[in-house]
């Protein structure tokens, strides 16, 4: 059988809020779903399947029409699909209600059922979360009904507070082949085994590394699986080493050709860490105005002459506070304190 797994879509999310791109990337992430769509009726795939998360929130009547009829377009493939910790389910959801296509395989309880397809020799087992945190093991003790099945297992969760559970546990009770969603990093968690799909596009600032679809065939005992990336955004963490001579305008303008040799779907988180001469001002805001830069963090650290400081401070705290300090053993953590202890006492803050 061919199949598709994704999870965590976050239909209806909106990244960086604020930010000039942000309708962007939330008409991107509608984009990429349908994206999924389209291959699966390219490739005919036979079965999809959506572990949780598919939106951002409960989702409205606009969204679940949406989505009907993107599922419409694929009658050939049985989709399959859970609600997660963020759509999970209340008694009013319109998830509930909603006339979903013939096509289409809701699991909407709260414990574990079983979807059997005889002609196929699959069964598909799965539920869905009433609740935003779960902390009960719910996937511990569910054993396949019948071995000589090809037995298909989807899950959410994996944390302490959401169904918290072990990879191996889904491979020794029995299951063919578990495929899991909540982690926004995606991989392989038990090779041909047990996958966790990962967010098809990252949904916010820290969903760092690729993202995208899984697609493979798969036969009892057997499993062939392929990761196909979905580039409309990828956020990336760049660092720049600052050392005692640098100056603000050879940070903001190594920023600037980042940017002009950048993909444009590349958006970044920008650190700069080091040491630099005290009086050094970088002009963060400068940097943060460009375009494609989401923040910037600074771990720099004025780059101190204690013997020349306690010379030009001498009979004060300053002069006590780096003798007492320099008389301590020398470990990173007094280095530490002694640096920021001396930044305190006269003032100076490099990052701005």
């Amino acid at each position: 059988m061919r199949f598709m797994h994704i999870s965590d879509v976050h239909l209806g999310v909106k990244p960086d809020q604020g930010r000039a791109w942000s309708e962007r990337r939330t008409q991107d992430i509608w984009d990429s779903f349908a994206e999924v769509i389209a291959v699966a009726a390219r490739k005919k795939i036979e079965y999809l399947f959506i572990t949780g998360d598919l939106f951002h929130a409960q989702p409205l009547k606009r969204e679940l029409k949406e989505v009907g009829r993107l599922f419409e377009q694929i009658p050939q493939t049985k989709i399959f699909l859970i609600a997660g910790n963020h759509d999970y389910l209340q008694p009013k959801s319109y998830y509930l209600s909603y006339p979903w296509p013939d096509n289409v395989y809701f699991f909407p309880k709260e414990e574990v059922e079983a979807i059997d397809f005889p002609k196929d020799n699959i069964t598909v087992y799965g539920l869905s979360y009433w609740h935003r945190e779960i902390r009960e093991r719910l996937y511990d003790e569910v054993r396949p009904a019948n071995g000589k099945r090809i037995n298909l297992f989807l899950a959410h969760g994996g944390d302490e507070k959401h169904i918290p559970c072990n990879p191996t546990t889904f491979v020794n009770n029995g299951f063919d082949y578990t495929m899991m969603g909540h982690i926004h990093k995606g991989g392989q968690l038990i090779p041909g085994k047990v996958t966790m799909a990962g967010a098809l596009e990252p949904t916010d600032c820290n969903d760092f590394g690729p993202h995208g679809y899984w697609m493979g065939e798969l036969e009892k005992g057997h499993c062939v699986l392929q990761f196909f990336p979905i580039q409309k955004c990828q956020y990336c963490v760049e660092t720049f080493p600052v050392e005692q001579k640098t100056t603000g305008r050879e940070v903001l303008e190594w920023a600037r050709n980042l940017i002009q040799e950048s993909e444009p779907y590349q958006l970044f988180r920008i650190q700069l860490k080091g040491y630099a001469d005290p009086d050094m001002e970088f002009g963060l805001e400068r940097i943060e105005a460009l375009e494609q830069v989401l923040d910037v963090t600074c771990d720099i650290l004025p780059n101190y002459d204690y013997e020349k400081l306690k010379e030009e401070h001498q009979n004060t705290l300053v002069e006590a506070y780096i003798t007492s300090m320099q008389e301590m053993e020398q470990t990173n953590i007094t280095k530490k304190a002694l640096e920021y202890g001396v930044s305190a006492l006269l003032g100076h803050q490099i990052c701005r």
